[in-house]
This record gives structure tokens, C-alpha cells and sequence, in this order.
């Protein structure tokens, strides 16, 4: 993966009490980039590209925004949640990365910044519509499988299958899971998702997820979960359900799931 920029952790959620690792209400990653001062007309673009892009949210779930003419003063702007949440949960999630950015990104021209289930982008350079292979962030579990080549072509099967149909989806978004016999005759249960952000076409999110699956093939081997965020696209697979599923929206509860935020930095 040669001028790729990966950024790789290692999740320990068996040996660490529950209260070290972070929560839906903490970001679990961020990039400050191109700081600037004394802009106000910049200032001013950010901060009203965050409110419209909350506003969004809490209507569909996703954003894409834009304020200023071009120049040293437009911003543009990108949102997400997970395919699964509310919209209530949603616009709640967006505004907690906002006021989490504005806190620690005072400045900042571009920021990246994610929580457990919900991503927000902002740039000076107009990205919109496009995907950036050239950074993407992994998560891999700390724990193995006792048969890793099953679990491997479980999860090449499942992420074939939930990524083939995304770029047409209205949410652009797919979830998945498969069954398959283990060590020792152990069924294990397989959920996986795919999503692209709404600002991509349908060719753009297909490669987007095409250079996820790539990387997750090469990195996640063996792993009984992985998280790949690209710019533009997200890839995700678990042996437990970390998604809001149909037996829990039937009940009206939400899946609890490890959260994957204390991280060893490579």
C-alpha cells in the first residue's frame, strides 16, 4: 500500500474494565489540519456549515453542506451516522462531534473527527463527491479466532454480499450476517456493514468500499472483528451484533457492543 496513510489500533475490550474505554459520547479519533487565524469570514462559514449540517442530520440522518463562494472562505462539509440509528440519535451524535471539535480543532481549516457511531468532515478544499484512498483508519481486535481461515472466508463471503448493493441503496448502507461452523464443530455467527457517505455517486462509493475490502483482506486476518474508515466509506465486521438489528428495533432496545476506542498507536 505504497502513499497510503493507515492509522492502525488494536482493541483490548476482554482485559480492560469497561469504564477505560471510551463511549458513544467520546470522539474515538480526529485530524486537525491547515489551522488559520484571524478569518473571521472562515470562522463564520465553519460555524454556520456545523449547524446546517446538525440540522440535516436530524432529518436524514446524513449531511453534505457547503457555505462560502470559493476562495480563502468556503468550507464544505460531510456527515454520516451508522445506518441504524434514529434520527433523534443521529443529529445527537453529529452535534457532540461538533462540540467535541470545536473544543480540540480551534482553527482548523479540515478536521476529521469520529465517534462510535457517527463521522463528521470539514475542509477548506472542495471533497465533495469524492472519495480519498489515501487514509484510512483500522481497527483490529485485540482477540483471535481458534480457526482463522473459516472465519476468512466468512467474512470474504459477507462483505461480498453487503458491499455489492450499497451504491444503490437510498441510505447507502447494508448490513449482513453469516453462519458458519468453527473449531470443533462451534457455530459462530458473523454481522458485517458497509456505508458510504451520500456525497458519493455510485461508482465512487463501489470503489471506495473495493479499496476497504482490499485492506481488510491484508490487515484483518485472523481477527474476530475489524473496522475500516475510509474518506468517503466505513467497513465493519463483528462476532456480535453492534448493530440497532430487526429483533432489537422490535423491542425497542439497542445492541450493546464493545466499544472499539482504546487503541495502541502503530
Amino acid at each position: 500500500m505504497k502513499n497510503q496513510q493507515l492509522f492502525f489500533f488494536l482493541l483490548f475490550v476482554v482485559s480492560l474494565p469497561i469504564s477505560t474505554l471510551g463511549t458513544d459520547s467520546e470522539l474515538i479519533y480526529h485530524q486537525c489540519e491547515k489551522n488559520f487565524t484571524q478569518n473571521y469570514n472562515l470562522q463564520s462559514n465553519i460555524d454556520n456549515l456545523l449547524v446546517d449540517m446538525a440540522f440535516q442530520s436530524s432529518l436524514h440522518r446524513s449531511a453534505v453542506s457547503t457555505f462560502g463562494r470559493g476562495g480563502y472562505d468556503a468550507v464544505y462539509g460531510v456527515a454520516r451516522c451508522d445506518g441504524d440509528m434514529s434520527h433523534e440519535a443521529c443529529s445527537a451524535c453529529i452535534i457532540g462531534v461538533e462540540h467535541d471539535i470545536l473544543a480540540t480543532c480551534p482553527g482548523s481549516g479540515a478536521v476529521h473527527a469520529w465517534r462510535e457511531k457517527c463521522y463528521l468532515h470539514y475542509d477548506v478544499t472542495d471533497f465533495v463527491g469524492k472519495w480519498d484512498h489515501n487514509t484510512t483508519t483500522v481497527w483490529i481486535s485485540s482477540s483471535k479466532t481458534e480457526d482463522p481461515k473459516a472465519v476468512e472466508q466468512g467474512v470474504a463471503e459477507l462483505m461480498g454480499e453487503v458491499t455489492a448493493e450499497v451504491a444503490r441503496e437510498t441510505l447507502k448502507f447494508k448490513w449482513g450476517q453469516i453462519t458458519l461452523e468453527g473449531y470443533n464443530d462451534s457455530i459462530v455467527t458473523i454481522y458485517g456493514m458497509a456505508q458510504c457517505t451520500l456525497d458519493l455517486g455510485e461508482s465512487e462509493c463501489h470503489y471506495c468500499l473495493k479499496s476497504l475490502r482490499l485492506e481488510m483482506a491484508e490487515y484483518c486476518g485472523g481477527s474476530v472483528g475489524c473496522r475500516l474508515i475510509g474518506i468517503g466509506c466505513v467497513l465493519r465486521y463483528e462476532i456480535y451484533k453492534f448493530l440497532f438489528l430487526e429483533e432489537e428495533a422490535a423491542a425497542g432496545v439497542e445492541a450493546q457492543a464493545p466499544p472499539p476506542s482504546l487503541a495502541a498507536d502503530y
